[in-house]
């Protein structure tokens, strides 16, 4: 299940400038900030704040392991992709950052990060295949965690992503009703080997499968 809070910037200032966007890619990031508190309602918070909403940096999405917050508006540019006022990464993708805060568990919140991209694809018609890394733009190591392969690396944050837009591309997710995803479980394992083992298995068969740690 999804539920995104607003907390938008403020109009006209320099993280929020509100250049018009139809968003064509995703683009994945890691905070890179580990500092305690520092979830998604603090990172909102930050570009609300007259020192955050002064600088040329945002981004649409912040995303922690209980909270998904809109930021910027999905129409409008932000400052993340780092290549450039007029590059495709900051003028044509939805920036999602996903939080590092030792409270905030990584695994959880690099799945909902996941869901939000797939809720975002179905919404825009943007392709699976758009969906990128910060450091397809610009070079920087970034999503830093999930590039180290924490939690999972970038194959399995893709399979997943494929694996929730399934589920609503399929019916078995109603996106109308606020953004949500209801999902079925059907197995539970103490083995992460077997459940992976379990969930191809599903997939084998045209059931779309993902594995996540409870």
């Amino acid at each position: 299940m999804i539920n995104i809070t607003e907390m938008l910037a403020p109009k006209g200032t320099n993280c929020r400038p509100t250049y018009a966007m139809t968003p064509v890619y995703i683009t994945v990031h890691n905070t890179a900030n580990t500092s305690k508190g520092a979830g998604a309602v603090s990172h909102g918070k930050y570009l609300q704040s007259a020192a955050g909403s002064a600088k040329y940096v945002s981004y649409h999405y912040a995303v922690d392991d209980k909270n998904v917050v809109r930021i910027i508006p999905d129409n409008e540019a932000a400052w993340h992709a780092g290549d450039g006022a007029n590059g495709a990464g900051n003028r044509k993708s939805i920036g999602i950052e996903i939080c590092e805060n030792p409270e905030s568990d990584l695994r959880t919140a690099t799945d909902n990060a996941a869901m939000l991209c797939a809720v975002l694809c179905k919404t825009y018609s943007i392709s699976l295949a758009n969906v990128v890394q910060h450091n397809h733009w610009s070079g920087k190591k970034c999503p830093n965690r999930i590039r180290a392969g924490e939690p999972y690396d970038w194959a399995t944050f893709v399979a997943k992503v494929c694996g929730y837009y399934k589920a609503l591309a399929d019916g078995i997710a109603d996106e109308t009703d606020g953004g949500k995803l209801y999902l079925v479980q059907t197995g539970a394992f103490a083995s992460r080997e077997n459940a992976e083992k379990y969930a191809e298995n599903l997939k084998a068969n045209g059931v779309a499968a993902f594995v996540k740690e409870q």
